[in-house]
């Protein structure tokens, strides 16, 4: 029996691999600077990637939170690899422009005992061997090389509007959850304040009742008091575990990290909104990241359109080769070949005509999300302008509150301690006390967020400094 053996080499089938981490650019060339048009698209954003984050120290003010959440964030860290991904998209599409050129090499050897070699019966080893450089190259396929390109580039146009949009609401995000801990906070002081006014209105009942001038009455309500004001503060300590705990996760870091925040009062009087609706809708539609996004993947829905009907059309190419064969006891060859072939679709099973319905369904459906993030975008704006409106008027209002409110309460207390007043006042002035406190916290906490979401709505929410310096209000 003969045994044959034969070794094949393929370009490109073997690699050294000199490096065994997945993520090392080695041999790895950015020939189309697909990574530089990355960077051309997101010219104020910094990726994330392959830098160090530092860790929090020291108390956060709600900037240092947003750079932190911005390079630690699991959602926009996955926006770049996307964008990334996108962008050896494009390079491997425009790779198509250039020719392909592969190496082929064999020997084979074959051996046994009745191995005829041109005629001779008697040898019993055959050695042959062959390489080749082969070459071929597209010059023309009717668009479709063309229409990949574009469709390329369009989505990575896509993939970085789409971190814009992901870096806006991860600013978001730190907004409502680094302001959420604030009133978290805020609540949990002010349950301490309600919860030592009930024990002090407490007090004050049993000293009376115990001297004659009160009742038991009067203590059986003082102490249900109490008891509310106790169990609403461990319901405020939990939710400032809570908040805490989601505070850090929206930064990218574990939910027991331990966290204090410098955040920066809310300032006595706060901007009016002077610009017109028509004037912020115009320019969220303008400025929108999300809306130019699916622009964006719209215009690569086209592109594919034209790839697909190129499908069916013909396309030319050339190809060319070099070959050499050396087989023992047959003198060696070497040749080239050179030929221009045109490849013209006859057939296809409708694959063609239904690939161009299945690309035009695309192309509608892009256009369809387009519109609806369209309307989307009006109603945000529409919406996030009248609640900073409403969270203007309440900062307003509530400027005074908790001040009038603290003082009816130490008029009461004071009344029903000289006997002109009853329990009843007192209760019901600590509980408009604690419900004033509540209710500023909650219009602070409702200002700030209103202007993170109005920013976010006209596509300005890029970093603090929205938020910061006050630009987020029109």
């Amino acid at each position: 029996m003969a045994l044959l053996v034969t070794a094949t080499l393929l370009s490109g089938a073997v690699r050294l691999a000199v490096a065994a981490d997945p993520h090392s650019d080695t041999f790895q060339p950015d020939v189309f600077g697909t990574g530089a048009a990355l960077q051309r698209r997101t010219p104020q954003l910094t990726d994330p990637l392959g830098r160090e984050c530092p860790p929090p120290a020291g108390a956060l003010s709600f900037a240092t939170a947003v750079d932190i959440a911005l390079c630690r964030n699991p959602t926009t860290r996955s926006a770049w690899a996307s964008a990334r991904q996108q962008a050896a998209a494009l390079g491997s599409a425009e790779s198509a422009w250039l020719p392909n050129v592969s190496g082929t090499g064999s020997e084979t050897r074959a051996f046994g005992e009745h191995v005829e070699v041109t005629g001779n019966l008697d040898a019993s080893v055959q050695n042959s061997r062959d390489a080749a450089l082969n070459l071929s190259w597209t010059l023309y396929d009717f668009g479709a090389r063309g229409g990949r390109i574009t469709n390329a580039r369009r989505l990575l146009d896509a993939a970085a509007l789409t971190v814009n949009s992901v870096t806006q609401q991860t600013v978001l995000n730190v907004v409502q959850t680094y302001y959420g801990l604030v009133a978290a906070d805020a609540n949990l002081e002010a349950a301490n304040i309600t919860e030592s006014d009930a024990l002090h209105a407490l007090e004050v009942t049993r000293a009376l009742a115990q001297g004659g001038a009160g009742s038991l009455a009067d203590v059986l309500q003082a102490e249900t008091a109490y008891d509310q004001a106790v169990l609403a503060r461990v319901q405020a300590e939990a939710a400032a575990k809570i908040a805490l705990g989601t505070l850090a996760v929206s930064l990218g870091l574990p939910a027991d990290q331990s966290l204090t925040l410098n955040a920066e009062p809310v300032p006595a009087q706060v901007p009016e909104l002077t610009a017109h609706m028509t004037d912020l809708m115009a320019e969220a539609v303008r400025q929108r990241p999300d809306l130019a996004a699916a622009e964006a993947q719209r215009e690569a829905a086209v592109a594919n359109v034209t790839v697909a009907r190129a499908a069916g059309r013909p396309s030319i190419s050339i190809s060319a080769s070099r070959n050499l064969v050396d087989t023992t006891g047959v003198p060696n060859q070497s040749y080239n070949l050179i030929g221009v072939n045109v490849t013209v679709p006859i057939f296809s099973g409708f694959s063609v005509d239904y690939g161009v319905r299945q690309a035009q369904g695309a192309l509608e459906v892009s256009e369809i999300n387009a519109e609806n993030i369209r309307l989307n975008v009006t109603q945000s704006v529409w919406s996030a302008y009248y609640s900073l409106a409403s969270a203007n008027q309440q900062i307003a209002v509530t400027s005074g509150l908790i001040k009038t409110a603290e003082q009816n309460e130490q008029v009461a207390l004071g009344r029903y301690q000289g006997g002109v007043g009853t329990i009843i006042d007192v209760l019901t002035a600590q509980a408009a006390a604690s419900l004033a406190r509540q209710t500023r916290i909650a219009a602070e906490l409702a200002w700030q967020t209103a202007r993170a979401q109005l920013a976010f709505a006209l596509g300005r929410l890029s970093g603090a400094e929205p938020i910061a310096d006050g630009a987020a209000l029109p």
